[in-house]
């Protein structure tokens, strides 16, 4: 069986408003993105060991860390060489709140995926490195504004990297608002299940006549978040499953949503969590 999780700036910048939230629903773990409007590369030693010894109180594990690693310009060098410091301080950081697992990306979508893809496993050969010096994993998520998108493609890129210390992030509502021609379940999770170390949770629709996706609350749009959740128990997944919100009663603007964090960003935030924590709840009650 899975274990649930939240990325905490879904809730709050508040760790105690955190903790009272993830107390209340039972979850396993938490997810660090952004915490006291603070970037978690960007947290300084004594605000690590207070997010520790806190969660650890509550009976919290730190399941992953979440920077926004490669989430940059392919082709400026001094943004490259930037994120590469950033995924060094994020590895520290994660080992010293317990965890080894780090959220990665794969650059912005400026071009086609063919004219890049030999550049992007070229440039994921240093954070291999960097990965297995420190005996951490990184955890390719799959996004939209991302070149790698699908599941399909994030399985094929982990296929041409081949190093155990990248794995796949599975975000199925990523998938989702990239494309129609690939369902994210079953056809993206079938592709990359067999890479999975990590999974993202949120749901979205796509209104009839439009091919831009809105998100929504969890289980009430077209991910098939249900029957998503379902075949990762029935496939055997014991890792994490955190919960990322995204929809807010007014919806985030876009330059907030691609690079999501801090206070603008956790604004109204513990109420749609709320909602959709209830509604996991309700699908839970229901396998």
């Amino acid at each position: 069986m899975y274990l649930r999780s939240v990325i905490t700036d879904e809730i709050s910048q508040d760790l105690d408003v955190v903790l009272e939230t993830a107390r209340r629903f039972s979850l396993d773990g938490l997810e660090i993105r952004s915490i006291w409007n603070t970037r978690i590369d960007e947290l300084d030693p004594t605000s690590v060991r207070r997010l520790r010894e806190n969660a650890n109180a509550a009976g919290m594990v730190i399941c992953a860390v979440a920077p926004p690693f490669y989430k940059c310009d392919i082709d400026r060098p001094e943004e490259r060489r930037e994120h590469l410091e950033i995924l060094r301080r994020a590895i520290d950081v994660g080992q010293r709140l317990g965890t080894n697992l780090i959220r990665t990306f794969t650059f912005w979508k400026t071009h086609p995926l063919p004219e890049v893809w030999d550049r992007i496993v070229e440039y994921y050969q240093e954070p291999v490195e960097i990965a297995r010096a420190a005996g951490a994993i990184l955890a390719v998520e799959n996004e939209a504004a991302c070149e790698v998108a699908t599941g399909s493609q994030l399985a094929r890129f982990l296929a041409a990297l081949n190093h155990p210390e990248a794995q796949a992030l599975w975000d199925p509502c990523n998938a989702f608002h990239e494309t129609e021609a690939e369902l994210p379940y079953p056809d993206g999770y079938l592709a990359i299940r067999d890479h999975l170390v990590h999974v993202h949770l949120k749901d979205a629709v796509r209104e009839p006549g439009t091919t831009k996706a809105k998100h929504a609350p969890l289980g009430e749009g077209n991910v098939r978040v249900a029957d998503q959740l379902s075949a990762l128990v029935r496939d055997g997944y014991s890792g994490f499953v955190s919960l990322e919100t995204h929809w807010r009663p007014e919806e985030i603007d876009e330059e907030t949503m691609r690079l999501p964090g801090g206070q603008l960003f956790s604004e109204k935030a513990a109420g749609a969590t709320i909602y959709c924590l209830k509604n996991w709840d309700r699908m839970r009650a229901d396998d």
